[in-house]
């Protein structure tokens, strides 16, 4: 599956506007083909579809409001750099959930290594962390 680009999302939004409304604007015209749009309308529907989008996806975060992790979250966690193609954080998916700060998780490393993590622990950043150490933190904070 190809990674989704926000005219993509634009043009199913403007679809389903086209299919709630009989394909017809907000003032009872017919709508044009999306191809036929003109730049600054097709911008102006991508800018509607990314906040749409950001909204969506704040709303699912805020749905889990105590920050709790669950099984198959994306969280960070320190890697070895001669085991992950450079990089001293990868990526990991949260397996095992034994409390609000503590999980199981399988390290997505860039190499052959595969990494099975257990009890790692929430911290507030993965700047001081070794390689190895039983940590992780969520996106955005390594």
């Amino acid at each position: 599956m190809s990674r989704p680009h926000l005219t993509d999302t634009a043009r199913a939004a403007y679809a389903a506007y086209g299919a709630a409304t009989g394909n017809r604007t907000y003032d009872d015209r017919p709508m044009p083909a999306w191809e036929d749009l003109g730049e600054k309308i097709q911008a102006a529907w991508v800018c509607a579809a990314g906040a749409a989008a950001t909204e969506t996806l704040a709303q699912m975060g805020a749905a889990r409001s105590d920050g709790s992790p669950e099984v198959g979250d994306v969280v960070l966690v320190p890697a070895d750099p001669a085991e992950n193609n450079g990089a001293r954080v990868a990526p990991a998916i949260v397996t095992r959930v034994w409390n609000k700060t503590t999980v199981n998780a399988r390290a997505l490393l860039d190499g052959h290594s595969i990494q099975w993590l257990t009890s790692l622990v929430e911290v507030d950043s993965l700047e001081d962390a070794v390689p190895g150490a039983p940590v992780w933190v969520w996106p955005g904070e390594a």
